[in-house]
């Protein structure tokens, strides 16, 4: 069992997937191949735009499944002969663990950006509800 004793961890009951899921994460190395970016455009909407020179869009696969969106892509064989080659075209796959109700909109792959439009879809049900006081109580009823 996982005791928490700093303040902010003591506010949230129930999350012990949570806290775990954050110390697996401060454990993991990610490489940085290839460069990205996360850009907020507004409190529903949200861009990754990552770096992919040396790759066509049909070398790159996006997925999401259960919460994560996965880049991939393979670069095939290449032909020719260079003096310097600086530009890297490795294999890689890039995972983003993306909140609750957020959906991929769009994804476009342009001039060696591919920049994936993110968008938060929050149902009605879950949206947050004014619950009016009514000033005439109720009879409550004793348990027996």
């Amino acid at each position: 069992m996982t005791l928490f004793t700093t303040p902010m961890a003591r506010q949230f009951v129930g999350f012990d997937t949570l806290f775990d899921e954050l110390n697996r994460m401060s454990e993991r190395k990610e490489p940085n191949y290839p460069a990205y970016n996360i850009a907020k455009d507004d409190d529903e909407h949200y861009r990754i735009e990552v770096a992919l020179a040396g790759f066509s869009a049909e070398e790159i696969s996006i997925q999401t499944e259960k919460g994560v969106l996965t880049i991939e892509a393979a670069k095939g064989e290449d032909t020719g002969t260079y003096i310097h080659q600086g530009i890297a075209k490795r294999a890689f796959s890039k995972m983003f663990r993306l909140a609750e109700y957020m959906k991929v909109r769009d994804a476009q792959f342009v001039d060696g950006i591919l920049t994936i439009f993110l968008q938060r879809e929050i149902p009605e049900a879950d949206k947050p509800k004014q619950i009016s006081i009514n000033g005439k109580p109720e009879k409550l009823i004793k348990a027996a």
